[in-house]
């Protein structure tokens, strides 16, 4: 199977990828995450993994390795299809999402389109004892700091900034910047939107 692919962006059309590696072009679903960030020849390393549905073969490409570990044990989830775990891996980094299944934050991703409170629940539920052996990190570390930041408060933040309306990556980068150990909820949301302010 396929594993990584190592080349330029050669077409971009929403989350359909055209990669070429050394003139051979590979096909790949990407998160829109990903594909906002991407340009027609773009150097690009991408992590894939390839599902198979109804004999069909489709390759999935992340930019991550955090991101397509947490794909694929999404895909684990009881009557949880590729499509819905695009979607989660979309308007979350894969490290928003063990924060929220390790916290047992089901509201964070129920805030994502397609993903509604049964499946966030179910996905907590499913993954909550098993997120400690995939080895990824829940708490981003700033350039000054080494520590594990708390999952709960930074995923709480995060999602009320989502349900004011931010875009996930806007929100992401506020909440990382704004976290400070010891502060509440309230005070790292506050601090996040004087940021994004102060940044618009």
């Amino acid at each position: 199977m396929i594993g990584r692919l190592n080349g330029v962006v050669a077409a971009l059309d929403d989350t359909n990828l055209l990669i070429d590696v050394n003139g051979v072009g590979y096909d790949a679903l990407i998160p829109s995450r990903l594909s906002e960030r991407l340009s027609i020849g773009d150097a690009l390393l991408l992590h894939t993994h390839v599902v198979s549905l109804n004999d069909v073969l489709q390759l999935y490409g992340f930019d991550s390795i955090t991101d397509r570990t947490v794909f694929r044990n999404l895909l684990a989830v009881s009557r949880l299809g590729p499509k819905s775990a695009m979607s989660l891996l979309s308007d979350l980094s894969g490290e928003s999402i063990v924060a929220a299944i390790e916290g047992q934050d089901a509201r964070m991703l129920a805030s994502v389109k397609g993903i509604g409170k049964q499946t966030s629940e179910t996905i907590v539920f499913a993954l909550r004892n098993k997120v400690a052996a995939w080895g990824i990190r829940t708490a981003t570390t700033s350039s000054n700091a080494t520590e594990l930041r708390p999952a709960p408060t930074r995923t709480q933040a995060l999602l009320a900034l989502r349900q004011l309306g931010f875009d996930a990556n806007e929100a992401e980068r506020a909440v990382t910047e704004a976290f400070e150990e010891g502060l509440d909820v309230n005070a790292v949301t506050q601090r996040a939107l004087r940021m994004i302010s102060t940044n618009a």
